[in-house]
């Protein structure tokens, strides 16, 4: 019986998706000052890898066009559109593309009210590329034609990796930081201190004394030390720098004052002031920030697995992958338009009976429904839109 069980129940272990893997495009456009100098194909070579670690991380469809260019001072830097929405719109709108356990351990946080719970301003301010993302903005790029531009001192950096120079900074991380603040990785300290509008990553800024059990609070200042950035309000992740010339945004670069207790301190592509000699790559918490702000992390394909659970059953269950998955079912892998769902849907784990016929088994990927807020969302005339741009600096050590 044992061996006609699992003859009867031959299973095909596929994964299907329902759209491509990757949705990201970010589109760059090469200032002459690239293109004219001598290291031009190292230079665009490295820009490409930091914006393809980011096109590899997120899901989202959405085209982002930056223009790249060399600076002769300072590091890096941004200067990006963004635009003022209604909070409440925006509260709606990561309610409504919520997918991970980030983004539900950070809107447990975010109270159900028209005003932020910062400084309880009524408007947020969003990156261009955010506004594209849900809706907002009923243009796309800004009046030069693109979302952002992006600025880079190449005479301090190595182009490669490992690093050839160690008395220079590097390209990779340095382009990673100033993209990661163009997607909207941003605060809106120190000029709208005391009263906002915030930016998105003001909404997971905390202040503690660092005394476990204690609930943290919200901050939104300039002054002190005492900022973290934490995506539940209990575990912190890092602290947020605090020192005038640096990003409010950024992380505490690598020294003692960097870590929260008990982590001990690594570079990270969002610090505030870069390390010569080294090569940090887009982390964990630079994720973790663009998760809950609202894109959509790629997340790796689940694994499907069989165990017999009983007389003539068998259990199919897969782990990874996240969620929004249906497990489907063929008797002729020939014929690709046969593929049906399982009457078990997407259960997991699904528990499957015995027949006389031979059936293949995969999960498919189902497309999320579209944002509910974007049905009722009303746009302003292009003619009365305001929007401003804001520049975010990433500075040597």
């Amino acid at each position: 019986m044992k061996k006609r069980f699992w003859k009867i129940l031959a299973l095909a272990i596929v994964l299907a998706m329902a759209s491509r893997a990757y949705c990201l495009n970010i589109m760059p456009t090469w200032d002459s000052s690239i293109t004219n100098d001598p290291n031009a194909a190292a230079i665009t070579n490295g820009i490409m890898f930091a914006i393809q670690t980011f096109e590899s991380n997120i899901t989202d469809n959405l085209t982002v066009k930056i223009y790249f260019q060399e600076m002769s001072s300072g590091l890096g830097q941004s200067d990006t559109y963004y635009y003022s929405v209604s909070y409440s719109s925006y509260l709606t709108a990561l309610k409504n593309s919520a997918t991970s356990v980030n983004d539900s351990n950070a809107l447990r946080q975010l109270p159900n009210i028209s005003t932020d719970p910062v400084v309880g301003n009524s408007q947020i301010n969003l990156q261009f590329p955010q506004a594209h993302l849900f809706g907002f903005y009923p243009g796309y790029e800004g009046t030069d034609g693109y979302d952002s531009t992006i600025s880079l001192n190449t005479s301090i950096m190595n182009f490669t990796r490992p690093p050839g120079n160690p008395s220079k900074y590097d390209l990779i991380a340095t382009a990673e930081h100033e993209i990661d603040e163009v997607l909207g990785f941003v605060s809106t300290l120190p000029d709208y201190y005391p009263s906002g509008p915030i930016g998105p990553m003001d909404l997971f800024r905390y202040a503690t004394n660092l005394v476990p059990s204690l609930v943290l609070t919200r901050t939104y200042t300039t002054s002190g030390d005492n900022a973290f950035f934490s995506v539940d309000g209990t575990n912190l992740l890092a602290r947020f720098n605090q020192m005038a010339g640096g990003d409010y945004h950024d992380f505490w670069s690598f020294s003692a004052l960097w870590a929260p207790p008990g982590v001990t301190p690594f570079h990270q592509v969002q610090d505030a002031y870069a390390h010569p000699d080294t090569t940090p790559n887009l982390g964990s918490n630079e994720l973790a920030g663009l998760d809950i702000v609202g894109y959509t992390l790629a997340v790796p394909p689940p694994i499907l697995k069989i165990a017999p659970s009983g007389k003539n059953k068998f259990t199919l269950s897969w782990s990874g992958g996240g969620s929004g998955y249906m497990l489907q079912e063929n008797t002729n892998l020939l014929a690709p338009s046969t593929w049906v769902n399982s009457v078990t849907g997407t259960t997991n784990p699904a528990t499957i009976v015995s027949t006389n016929i031979v059936k293949f088994y995969r999960l498919y990927k189902l497309l999320p429904p579209a944002p509910l807020f974007a049905q009722n969302v009303m746009f302003q005339t292009t003619t009365n839109v305001v929007f401003q741009k804001v520049r975010h600096v990433y500075n040597p050590n």
